[in-house]
Parts: structure tokens; sequence; C-alpha cells
């Protein structure tokens, strides 16, 4: 978990998840400033905001208590926080490289959703009043210094549909109160009760959510799979007191077939697979050579990107080959062995020369370049065009 463990240092991931994940919110801090400096900056938002359609809720306004209209000018959003606002840009992951890789990155090495926004706020301002989120916080501090206080939670693990506005915030002091500064980063646990100030100049920074499935995502999911069940889908017997019996009968049989079915289909081991692969990549296109003859211009030389998205590999003894399966996208290929498979996956960066070395037995052209041929125009591989 290297990009993990560069954002937390000093603290390890381990240290990190057994005295502080899901249970209390920590400040750390690197003694570097300049520790997030070359991921974001007050350029990299202009860049998005004179770019990027400025489109809500994506991009909104935020002030205490205080409503805005949704944003329709570029004139709309410097009066807005001219007078006071903190500016939200949402997704930054979709609108930012450096973003977009430290998302797939992370997305790759916890298995949870990541979602990324940036935070601008004048100085000596509050954007938002105390609340709490139903996902995992990181805040780091990219310009300026804001003034935190964290309280403890009130309603344990909240999900989006228990938002904090459905609760009073807590009114005794702050289990932590701390000013973040350039380069440090700030850990809030999901439905822990929070806000900040800015402190006297313009504040930038990132938050990096992090949201996990819950044993209730799982229990839909289990119910999803109960749909291709006759037995599940039969109507109960008449619910009323002279059926009671047969009725627990019924559901006891139910649940007897289904810890069954759970225990000789690996279901939990297909769930996990699943989430494993699912995840969107930031990188779909490459065009030309996703057009309807790809083209390798530096032929053997040619340079691969593999999105970071998780690929699982299942055997398919219908072709005599394997499936792929990352994000949406499913894909057959055959005559092709397990270990040649798992390098063209576990690389990042390679080249054709690379892909003739590991396929030493295929032929370039007739063999090689409809493999990669096949991937790339599914957006599994791109070509890195100079």
């Amino acid at each position: 978990m290297k990009t993990f463990a560069n954002l937390l240092h000093p603290i390890s991931p381990s240290d990190f998840i057994d005295q502080y994940w899901t249970q209390k919110a920590i400040l750390i801090s690197d003694n570097n400033p300049r520790k997030f400096a070359d991921l974001f900056s007050w350029e990299s938002l202009n860049q998005i905001l004179n770019l990027y359609p400025l489109k809500s809720p994506e991009v909104r306004l935020s002030q205490s208590e205080k409503k805005f209209q949704p944003i329709q000018t570029a004139q709309h959003i410097i009066q807005g926080c001219q007078s006071g606002a903190t500016l939200v840009v949402d997704r930054l992951h979709q609108k930012n490289e450096n973003i977009a890789k430290l998302a797939e990155q992370l997305r790759l090495e916890l298995g949870h959703r990541i979602q990324i926004n940036s935070y601008s706020s004048p100085g000596r301002q509050q954007g938002f009043t105390c609340h709490y989120d139903s996902h995992e916080v990181f805040i780091l501090q990219i310009s300026g210094q804001k003034h935190w206080r964290v309280f403890s939670e009130s309603f344990p693990y909240p999900t989006s549909d228990i938002p904090s506005s459905q609760f009073t915030p807590p009114e005794g002091n702050p289990y932590l109160e701390q000013i973040l500064n350039p380069g440090e980063l700030l850990y809030i646990p999901r439905g822990h009760w929070h806000y900040a100030i800015a402190v006297a100049e313009p504040s930038l920074h990132l938050t990096l959510g992090i949201d996990g499935p819950t044993g209730l995502d799982f229990s839909d999911w289990l119910t999803e799979q109960l749909q291709n069940s006759p037995q599940w889908r039969q109507t109960l017997p008449f619910l009323n007191p002279n059926n009671r019996s047969a009725c627990r009968e019924h559901l006891q049989e139910l649940i007897k077939t289904w810890q069954q079915q759970i225990e000789e289909n690996s279901l939990i081991e297909r769930y996990l697979d699943e989430q494993c692969s699912k995840g969107q990549p930031s990188r779909q296109f490459s065009f030309p050579a996703q057009l309807s003859h790809p083209q390798f211009p530096d032929g053997l030389f040619t340079q691969f990107y593999r999105p970071q998205q998780p690929v699982l590999i299942e055997a398919n003894p219908k072709i005599g080959g394997y499936t792929l399966k990352t994000g949406e996208k499913k894909i057959a290929l055959a005559g092709l062995d397990l270990s040649s498979l798992e390098k063209l996956f576990t690389s990042e960066n390679f080249t054709g020369l690379d892909v003739q070395t590991w396929l030493a037995d295929f032929d370039w052209e007739t063999e090689i370049v409809p493999l990669l041929t096949q991937l790339v125009q599914n957006g599994i591989l791109l070509v890195v065009f100079s």
C-alpha cells in the first residue's frame, strides 16, 4: 500500500488501521509544508474553473447556514467567494490527472470507492455548519490554514440515508481541536461531527472520501442473487393465525436452503471478486488506437498503459482460455496461459517488446497484435502517444 503509506507517513498503515480507522480523528504531520504541493494548487483549481463547465451541484458555494442559488456564471462564483462563501468542486478525480492517478492507486490498494473534492475558502470564514459525513474523510491541506474541531459520534456508522441534519450537533467540547497547516493531513471517521474555519488567509484543501461497502450492501447483493430462485419468489402461505405454523416452517426451510447454497456456491467469494473488479478508471480513451483499425505507431516499441483498475481473471474451459472482468467490461481470451496474462495485468507501463518477451512463442503480427488490438479497443489497455 505504497500510496496510502505515503499519505499517512510517518504513521504506518497498520498502526493507523489499528488505532484510528473508523475509531477516532487524528492530525498527521510529516513536517513538510510542500508534501501535497505537486498534487494540487491554486493554479490547478483555476485551470479547472476556466476550462470545465461550471455545473451545479458539482461546482457549488457554501457558507455556514446561508443558502445559494445554483451556479450559473463565473461571476456568480467570484462574487460568492468574495462575500465569504466556500467554493466546492466535486469529483476532482475526473478533472485533474494528478488527482486521477491518486484515486486510481488508492482504489487499487484499498478496494473501496474513492472520491476527491476541493474546498477553497476566504480567510476567517466557515463554509459548513457542524455536521458528520457518511464516509471516511481525509483532509489534505494544500494552502493556507484551517482551524478544525472534531466531536464524538452520536449515531455510529451512519449511512447516506441518515444525514446529520436529522440530529442535533453535540454541545460539549471537541475531542480534537487543531489548526491544519499546508502539507498536513486530518482523518475524520464517518459519523464524527466536525466543522472548520479558515484562519487569516484563503485556504485550499482536498477532501478524500473513502466509501466502503457495509454489511447492508452485502445484504442487498444477496437479495439480488435470490431473484433467480423460484423457491424464494414463491408466495408465502396465508399469513393468518391458523397458518402461522406453516409460515414458520416455510421460512425455516428457506433459511436452511439458503445457508446450504451460500456454502456450496461460494457466494461470499463471488461477492468479494465482484467488488474487487468494480471501479471506474479515470482514463478510458486512447484515440486513434481505439478506432476501427488500431495503430501501434512504434511497432514493438509502442508504449502501453494499463489503467489502475482491478482485473479478475477466470478460467473459461469453453474456449480453452480465460475471461477477464474489469469494471463493467468482460472479454474472453483464448490460447494464453495464466502466467502470461498476469504479466499483462500486473505491469502499469510496458512496450510491445515486453509483451513479445512474455509471449516468446507467439508471432508479433499474427498473434500478439490482434491480442493487443482487442485489449485496446475495449479500453483495458491504452496506447501512450508521444
